[in-house]
């Protein structure tokens, strides 16, 4: 799960009340974790963490300097969250922040913060609208997790606002369409450094045809619109394709994409055609959801370019507090991105976040978490590792609001 200011993402894509509360940035997506108790409820809690940090600055290693700079911090959590869960609509909000204090390197102490709000509501037995937000505030690029970007120290602000409708036109047929707008600002502060602030609109529409109880067919078209560095790069991606998703029993789906991409990069008046994949396999069972997806496509980036070709790989496994007292949460991801101009860098980036823990009471928890992060941009000097490893105590338990 899911980011040197904390260590406690998503996948789900990954929890401000659950599942793994590893300070920021060491989570997946899925970082908020919902109760889901009937009526209105709110959790207030408190995360208490040590951990150390073997590479605090991000530095690259070197073959003459292998060795990084390392420190421990001590984090204090303060966290809550309010839910409603009803039989037709559902809203979650929540806000963690992040204190953190070094041992020695006291000019790295700060302040992050995340928080999310997401809203639910079945309008009728065809049509379901939702909406989701998510802002992050942290202190280095790699709890991002963005596609292209270089890892360094540089604070960064990422928000997430997501929507749509799921349909049942007929019988058999469905429309899906979700628009999202992902938005980041990199601090200026620091130089030399090839990071683009800017937005991204985009809007997916899906068409399906069920083929049965098991199985749906059906084709999608996406466009994306990317402004980078206050509007001076333009570029624009479309998706067409075909989509397919497979029910293999009554906890495991199968869903998968293939089409063609065109990419238009309207400052260097570039234009590119190529295909792109996409196949993911979840599996829920009764205590844990296990995850893993790949995919081949054109994606916009804050860093570099302005676009490449990324290749991505994802796991996951998450288990809900409220069914297990031993519990573990685990996300793995890897990704390449290959710049489509040949003179900018490429990058290989990988993420894992690992979380175990034991609830020693209805509201207490203790929870050990280690987290990796590596990203080579295949140079000389251009490999990062950072490594860290902590223990905490989570105050939390959720009350019925009457």
């Amino acid at each position: 799960m899911t980011r040197t200011s904390s260590i406690t993402r998503g996948l789900a894509a990954a929890v401000l009340v659950g599942a793994c509360t590893v300070p920021a940035g060491a989570q997946d997506q899925s970082e908020f974790q919902p109760w889901q108790i009937p009526g209105w409820t709110f959790t207030p809690g408190l995360t208490v963490s040590t951990v150390f940090d073997n590479n605090v600055a991000l530095a690259a290693e070197f073959p003459t300097r292998p060795e990084t700079a390392g420190d421990k911090l001590f984090l204090v959590e303060p966290f809550g969250q309010l839910e409603y869960s009803g039989p037709r609509a559902s809203f979650e909000s929540g806000y963690r922040g992040y204190l953190r204090r070094y041992v020695d390197l006291d000019q790295l102490n700060g302040f992050d913060q995340h928080g999310y709000g997401a809203f639910r509501y079945r309008a009728s037995r065809r049509l379901t609208l939702f909406m989701r937000d998510t802002f992050m505030k942290v202190p280095t690029t790699d709890e991002l997790e963005l596609n292209g970007v270089p890892f360094t120290r540089t604070g960064s602000r990422n928000n997430v606002l997501s929507g749509g409708v799921e349909s049942r036109l007929s019988r058999y047929t469905d429309l899906n369409v979700r628009y999202e707008m992902n938005w980041v600002d990199f601090d200026r502060s620091a130089t030399g450094v090839l990071l683009r602030s800017g937005y991204i609109h985009g809007v997916r529409t899906e068409l399906a045809r069920r083929l049965g109880d098991r199985s749906a067919f059906g084709g999608e078209y996406a466009i994306r619109l990317a402004t980078l560095d206050a509007g001076t790069r333009q570029i624009t991606f479309q998706d067409l394709g075909a989509t397919y998703r497979y029910d293999t029993g009554p906890r495991t789906t199968f869903d998968a994409a293939a089409g063609v991409s065109h990419l238009i990069d309207r400052l260097v008046n570039d234009t590119r055609t190529g295909p792109y994949i996409r196949a993911g396999l979840t599996h829920r069972a009764q205590r844990a959801t296990l995850g893993a997806s790949y995919a081949r496509e054109f994606v916009p980036t804050f860093g570099f370019g302005g676009s490449n070709q990324s290749q991505a790989i994802r796991g996951y496994v998450r288990m809900p507090l409220d069914r297990n007292r031993l519990y573990v949460q685990q996300s793995v991801a890897w990704r390449r991105s290959d710049p489509l101009i040949s003179t900018e860098l490429a990058l290989d980036s990988c993420w894992l976040h690992s979380t175990l823990g034991y609830a020693l009471s209805r509201w207490l928890r203790a929870e050990g978490f280690y987290a990796y992060t590596r990203q080579d941009s295949r140079v000389p000097g251009g490999l990062i590792n950072r490594h860290r490893v902590g223990a905490q105590l989570v105050i939390a338990q959720p009350v019925r609001l009457r």
